[in-house]
């Protein structure tokens, strides 16, 4: 009981940034309190769970504003079907998730393979098929129907409102504007997928509708804390990995020494591995890294030689 104690008091939290078009899409950034979470939901004794992609353990969600019932049921009438979903949560002390707002619902297990990496949103209709990818400094633009792609620098973001506007010139003897619009408002695509945006893009004065949706899925779903298993002959671990790619890790030798605080960055690829770059132990320059893959259960496994872990095959589960 003295070993929880002192890991709840010393384990503390250690705390995507869309500039000007937070207010308007009602989009706040991520918290100790709320979380992105991602994964299948489905029905269980008359219950709503969610298994989180790329894990095997379910999590009982609790539906507060009648929102995750309702689009359930619009996806699966019958109440059987399993429905991919996005949504923010907060974990109650009972360990089930509190729903607030849905942002996608409609798909299956095969929507967990996407990721898009580095999207700040995608916008994208399919009468005719196109699609805006809104990323850090571009805003890059793909016809379906003109095979052509065309990446747009962002002059002017409509600091109220998710509007952006752009002007590419001499390309191919052309010149071309755009205007991107993200509203708050529901949407719904051509496979019955509901979106919690709708888009509107003006393309060299033609106009195109569509649904949007937030990216980065991957990135934002790893944030938050793992440690492993106490076993007789392992440190302690306790991982937190937050916004901007920022790390931190808490090591126990249980040896009677002072415990390491270790800080850094982390980075995600697409091959199921996830490395920490540590630049800080202690509050000195101290350079090491990690490489840790993922397994089909949502945890994560030591790869290769770690000055701090050898070769032990260390992993860490997500804490609930």
């Amino acid at each position: 009981m003295q070993l929880i104690n002192k890991y709840m008091l010393l384990c503390i939290v250690f705390s995507l940034f869309l500039t000007g078009c937070v207010n308007s899409l009602r989009i706040w950034p991520d918290t100790a309190e709320e979380a992105f979470v991602r994964g299948i939901v489905s029905r269980d004794a008359g219950r709503y769970v969610i298994t989180p992609c790329f894990s095997l353990e379910r999590r009982r969600l609790q539906d507060t504003n009648g929102q995750l019932g309702k689009l359930y049921y619009e996806q699966s009438p019958d109440f059987e079907l399993p429905v991919y979903m996005e949504m923010k949560a907060a974990q109650g002390t009972d360990l089930v998730w509190h729903v607030s707002d849905v942002t996608v619902a409609g798909g299956g297990m095969d929507a967990c393979q996407i990721n898009l990496a580095n999207i700040r949103f995608r916008a994208q209709g399919s009468d005719p098929r196109w699609m805006a990818d809104v990323l850090s400094d571009i805003i890059r633009v793909q016809s379906f129907e003109h095979l052509r792609t065309l990446n747009f620098s962002i002059e002017r973001q409509e600091s109220a409102q998710s509007v952006w506007r752009g002007t590419l010139k001499n390309v191919g003897d052309q010149s071309h504007i755009f205007r991107l619009a993200i509203r708050d408002q529901p949407c719904r695509d051509a496979n019955n997928i509901w979106y919690r945006w709708t888009s509107e893009l003006s393309l060299d004065g033609n106009i195109f509708h569509g649904c949007a949706r937030e990216g980065n899925l991957t990135n934002r779903a790893l944030l938050g804390r793992y440690s492993n298993e106490l076993n007789d002959n392992e440190v302690f671990a306790v991982l937190d990995l937050r916004q901007n790619n920022s790390a931190k890790m808490l090591l126990d030798y249980r040896n009677g020494q002072p415990l390491i605080v270790m800080s850094g960055r982390w980075e995600w690829s697409d091959n199921n591995k996830l490395a920490l770059y540590f630049t800080d132990q202690d509050g000195r320059e101290q350079e090491s890294i990690l490489l840790l893959r993922r397994t089909r259960s949502g945890s994560f496994i030591q790869e290769g030689f770690s000055a701090e872990f050898g070769r032990t095959g260390f992993e860490l589960k997500r804490s609930e």
